[in-house]
């Protein structure tokens, strides 16, 4: 099975968004950083299922440190 690889502008596109955003998710920790190909970054098509997520988190009124909880897991403590 072929695995989809997105640009930063397909997947920005596809998903709404600007380009500056998914760099501001990545830096953030809400995205996990891309491979890179010739300095490019390439995402693979699961990263939409991230943003949809990221979006509706939002819209519901998480904070960006809520939103990283929810991706990211929670301490067991």
């Amino acid at each position: 099975m072929l695995e989809v690889k997105l640009s930063i502008g397909d997947l920005a596109r596809q998903a709404g968004v600007r380009p500056s955003a998914l760099r501001y998710y990545e830096s953030v920790g809400l995205l996990a950083p891309p491979t890179r190909v010739s300095g490019r970054r390439v995402y693979d098509a699961s990263a939409t299922d991230v943003l949809r997520l990221i979006q509706l988190a939002k819209s519901a009124g998480f904070s960006v440190a809520e939103i990283r909880r929810l991706l990211n897991g929670f301490d067991r403590t």
